[in-house]
């Protein structure tokens, strides 16, 4: 399963303390489920949030290098729910990864000062 080896990939990249290395990680698995949207307009409205999305990211690597470890937790949830067909806690994880990354994402619009 490619989400397995994504995260297997961030894994190995966060325990390094790799930011390139986590951060292809989080794009190869977040691939993986755009190429599972079969709504056209859908797909075509992630695409185009994509660079926005990978700009916050980017950022939210390089200002806490020490949540590496912590984004983890979100991705294996992801996998472990995926695998046993419960969608409701893979939701669950997704939006509590995305709650987790707010904080970033107002910071760039410069609402927040960060402390990394």
């Amino acid at each position: 399963m490619r989400l397995i080896h994504a995260y297997e990939q961030m894994a190995a990249a966060a325990e390094k303390g790799d930011a390139g290395g986590v951060y292809d990680a989080i794009f190869s698995f977040a691939d993986v489920g755009l190429e599972t949207v079969e709504n056209p307009v859908l797909a075509g409205i992630l695409q185009g949030l994509m660079p926005n999305a990978q700009r916050l990211q980017y950022l939210s690597l390089v200002v806490n290098r020490k949540r590496y470890l912590a984004k983890l937790s979100y991705f294996k949830t992801i996998v472990e729910s995926l695998e046993a067909r419960d969608v409701e806690r893979g939701v669950q994880a997704m939006e509590a990864y995305v709650a987790s990354e707010k904080i970033y994402a107002l910071a760039s619009f410069g609402r927040h000062r960060l402390h990394g």
